[in-house]
């Protein structure tokens, strides 16, 4: 918890974590679908795996490559905003010693991050092979990516009442 509520860390992650985001979703995203990159979260809710094909069908092949050739910068930036999270998460805690009692809330931005990775992971599979790709693995890849966007709320809201606990805006 000391590494993660250190300032430096705090403050290289918020950089990381923006820049990514911009990266991601400004960048990547609309190379993959040719448009707003919209189609990328809507293939991660998608739940139904015929939904998912025609989602990439609509990329083509271009897209699939572009999605296969920068996918890694969606694990970067999973990885980016759980440190991130988590960083300011301990960075108030660590404020005030009394709410060591809820430094459980620091495990779950790494368990967003690594449902996020999975998901990636499960749509590469997905990409090469759609038609012959397990539609019960399509199912559970789209409800991880729900726990995935469900979450982050959850851990804002916990940013925010944690700060209030912490005297940390006095």
């Amino acid at each position: 918890m000391k590494f993660l509520s250190n300032k430096s860390t705090l403050f290289g992650a918020l950089a990381l974590m923006s820049f990514m985001f911009v990266v991601v979703m400004f960048f990547v995203n609309p190379l993959i679908d040719s448009g707003n990159g919209m189609s990328v979260i809507s293939l991660q809710l998608a739940f139904d795996k015929s939904t998912g094909i025609e989602i990439i069908k609509h990329w083509g092949s271009t897209g699939i490559i572009n999605f296969n050739k920068w996918i890694f910068t969606d694990y970067i930036y999973a990885f980016s905003y759980s440190l991130f999270f988590a960083s300011i998460l301990s960075f108030f805690i660590a404020k005030n010693k009394t709410l060591l009692l809820y430094k459980w809330i620091i495990y779950l931005p790494f368990i967003v991050g690594f449902f996020d990775c999975l998901e990636n992971t499960i749509e590469l599979l997905f990409i090469k092979n759609p038609l012959e790709f397990s539609s019960l693995v399509f199912f559970i890849h789209s409800i991880l990516a729900s726990l995935k966007w469900l979450s982050l709320p959850v851990i804002v809201v916990s940013i925010f009442i944690l700060y209030k606990k912490s005297g940390a805006y006095q």
